[in-house]
């Protein structure tokens, strides 16, 4: 996967974005409440590295209950002293915490018992997180006769995306149109939606120029931008290191 932290273009293309800030919460902050989705992941001996559970409740300062982790189809038994990292997004942050095991119940049902966290990790999302990506994108620009162009999406926040192609778009300020799917929680959601080039950047290598272009969305309507938002934050409930 390509790292987009370090090269200029990018923080051009979203010169506006402020980075996340990380810091301690209460517990509070978190505003869990029973059913909400949380993602564990499991220690090393249980052969499967990330997981999801719901909240079954909680008492103050002893102890959290959760659902038995399932990753797949499958349950994974955790034992008691078992260290796992968790992590949620809630409003507009996204926490994680380390608990262990307390105890692991089977009747009437399995669940678990999570420690209660001393210290929890936050990180204020906003508006316009980037997180990285490597997604097919067809682009097609406004010139008679023209195909679409084949391209990756390389980043992506609520407001616009990062992708990169073997032919040129235009300039600054030149529409395109955008189709590629996200997938969100096993499912493809295909989008087609219009922006704006931003900025460009050529790159030369063996099999010829690459072109990496930065360009914000136009005014999504409200239901792609909530699929694009919701993208952005489970990528970063589920791989925090993607997030730029």
């Amino acid at each position: 996967m390509t790292d987009t932290t370090t090269t200029p273009p990018q923080d051009e293309a979203a010169s506006h974005e402020a980075p996340a800030e990380h810091k301690g919460f209460s517990f509070a902050d978190m505003h869990l409440a029973v059913g909400d989705r949380l993602q564990i992941e499991c220690p090393a001996g249980t052969g499967l590295g990330r997981a999801f559970v719901r909240v079954i409740g909680y008492v103050d300062h002893l102890s959290i209950l959760v659902t038995a982790p399932v990753a797949g189809n499958r349950r994974i038994d955790l034992v008691e002293n078992d260290l796992v990292v968790v992590r949620v997004f809630s409003r507009e942050n996204a926490f994680a915490f380390r608990a262990s095991v307390l105890r692991a119940c089977r009747l009437p049902f399995h669940y678990v018992h999570l420690s209660f966290p001393e210290i929890i990790q936050g990180s204020v999302i906003r508006k316009a997180t980037r997180v990285r990506t490597e997604l097919p994108v067809s682009v097609s620009v406004e010139q008679p006769g023209a195909d679409a162009t084949p391209g990756t999406v390389l980043n992506i926040s609520a407001s616009g995306l990062l992708l990169r192609t073997r032919a040129a778009l235009g300039d600054r300020g030149s529409p395109v149109r955008l189709r590629f799917e996200l997938p969100l929680h096993g499912i493809d959601t295909r989008l087609e939606v219009d922006a704006s080039i931003r900025n460009v950047r050529e790159d030369a290598d063996e099999e010829g120029i690459e072109y990496q272009y930065g360009v914000d969305f136009h005014e999504l309507p409200p239901s792609d931008h909530m699929v694009v938002k919701a993208f952005v934050y489970q990528t970063i409930i589920e791989h925090p290191r993607l997030v730029i």
